[in-house]
């Protein structure tokens, strides 16, 4: 009897574990389908905005980030120096417009200290700004607060702006005012060091950087001077860097270098003081 009760309890159990496991399978499915699409989806035409853009002066960088609940600018003023002024934004992107509006901007002077951290003192922030892209696709930046975006004219770089690694692999990426410096680094051995070095152009249709440049292969000695008698490798390469859908980088070279490989972008505190 004693066994007979135990095995109609469990049972009994085994029942309510599977109708509760339903019941949240079933909630976890209504969850999932009543998940709210985010701000891209909303809004297709934001993403044309998204990734960084620098005026054809060279004096201004924007950074504009399409999150999953809105739109962030950043705009850097005379950006590399160790006082510079910023501006930052929480945009909404206008379907009819099809531009970037805010009332929330905020204006502020920073400096970078001795021990490299960033010292930022706030001046207002009440802007009102709207950014929007010509037939010819240059970006412009109307500012209502002190009209500082007057006579801008922006240009796509896309959003390879940065510091990239992936095992002993690392990219650089910088801006130089006309095209991508790229630097690839590898460490083959403990003593033997690949290097590549791209000048890219980037393809906003294609949302690209196209590269060409060298390689060497290089071997140091333990004092890190290069070995002359060591075997030495020099030629000419080429390249094209793209992003997946996670925003990591990938890397497709001749002869298959870079293949396979998928790059983390590594945030560097001079990163944003090199822009």
């Amino acid at each position: 009897m004693t066994c007979k009760r135990k095995v109609k309890k469990m049972k009994k159990w085994s029942a309510v574990l599977v109708a509760f496991l339903m019941a949240v399978l079933a909630v976890c499915g209504f969850a999932e389908e009543a998940q709210e699409p985010d701000y891209a989806q909303l809004h297709p035409g934001v993403m044309d905005y998204d990734g960084y853009w620098v005026d054809e002066e060279g004096t201004m960088l924007l950074e504009i980030l399409v999150r999953l609940d809105g739109v962030e600018v950043l705009a850097f003023r005379t950006p590399g120096e160790e006082e510079f002024t910023s501006w930052e934004y929480l945009a909404e992107y206008d379907d009819a417009a099809k531009t970037l509006f805010s009332e929330s901007g905020m204006k502020s002077t920073n400096r970078v200290q001795e021990n490299g951290l960033l010292e930022s003192q706030y001046l207002y922030d009440d802007g009102v700004a709207r950014f929007a892209i010509e037939e010819n696709g240059r970006l412009t930046w109307k500012d209502e607060k002190e009209d500082a975006g007057n006579g801008l004219r922006f240009i796509p770089i896309g959003c390879f702006e940065g510091d990239y690694k992936c095992g002993e692999a690392s990219i650089r990426f910088r801006w130089t005012g006309e095209s991508y410096a790229v630097d690839v680094s590898m460490e083959e051995s403990g003593s033997v060091r690949k290097l590549w070095q791209y000048v890219g152009q980037y393809d906003p249709e294609k949302k690209i950087v196209e590269a060409q440049g060298l390689f060497q292969k290089l071997t140091y000695q333990e004092d890190g001077k290069p070995d002359v008698q060591a075997d030495y490798e020099e030629r000419e390469v080429r390249a094209v860097f793209s992003m997946n859908e996670q925003f990591q980088l990938i890397w497709d070279a001749e002869g298959g270098e870079g293949d396979g490989m998928v790059f983390e972008n590594v945030w560097t505190p001079e990163y944003l003081f090199e822009l």
